[in-house]
């Protein structure tokens, strides 16, 4: 997940197959599910959650205007941060054909203008939770509506982003290290963000079921 602006610092399914950016995919696991039914996730390489990672290369459409195309759920949250404080220029960098490593990504969304660490704090969640309903909604190909399902086939599980470098968007600890740390843990947002899309989704196909059934007790 980002670093603070400049300014400031300044069924089942399986997921897709996805860029690794470089990376070996063979990379050992420390994505873990365990006894207490909680998920923890972390880099984008590891299996079988790195699917829930910001850095995952799953392109995805804008939910407004669909000729915008984010590589990664980390070059929409970028593009958004510059967005909301009417960096234009860094918004169109972010999502520069040459730009589409999230790495890149997020080191330009430290550079944005203006930034106003208030009124992120403020606005960063509502950001990424569409960012993440994006992620398992609006896929380029059809083929990626596979996350949405892998996301409702968690059930009621918590969902924790194991970063030991990130206590905003993750908890600030490895998974290893996770159960015994509890008290300390940090806000993990990400994970937040990915439940409450899950129980969007849920919503939305609860929706029809119960109109269906609303107009069978009509007709009765």
């Amino acid at each position: 997940m980002p670093a603070k602006s400049k300014k400031t610092e300044n069924k089942r399914a399986t997921a897709p197959a996805s860029p690794r950016h470089g990376v070996s995919a063979a990379k050992a696991s420390t994505s873990t599910e365990n006894s207490t039914g909680l998920i923890y996730f972390f880099r984008e390489t590891e299996q079988p959650h790195g699917w829930m990672s910001q850095w995952y290369a799953y392109p995805t459409r804008d939910g407004n205007d669909t000729s915008i195309i984010y590589p990664t759920a980390e070059h929409y949250m970028m593009y958004q941060k510059a967005k909301l404080f009417n960096d234009d220029e860094m918004a169109a960098e972010i999502l520069a054909e040459h730009n589409t490593h999230p790495h890149k990504a997020k080191e330009l969304g430290r550079g944005v203008r203006d930034f106003d660490e208030g009124i992120w704090e403020r606005e960063r969640y509502r950001i990424v939770e569409e960012g993440t309903w994006l992620k398992v909604t609006r896929p380029v190909d059809d083929e990626g509506m596979k996350l949405k399902m892998l996301l409702l086939d968690t059930g009621d599980r918590e969902l924790v982003e194991a970063s030991p470098f990130d206590r905003v968007w993750g908890i600030g600890f490895r998974a290893k290290d996770a159960g015994r740390n509890r008290e300390q843990w940090g806000l993990n947002l990400l994970g937040k963000a990915l439940m409450a899309v899950r129980e969007r989704l849920r919503e939305e196909e609860a929706g029809p079921a119960a109109q269906d059934m609303e107009n069978i007790e009509e007709g009765q």
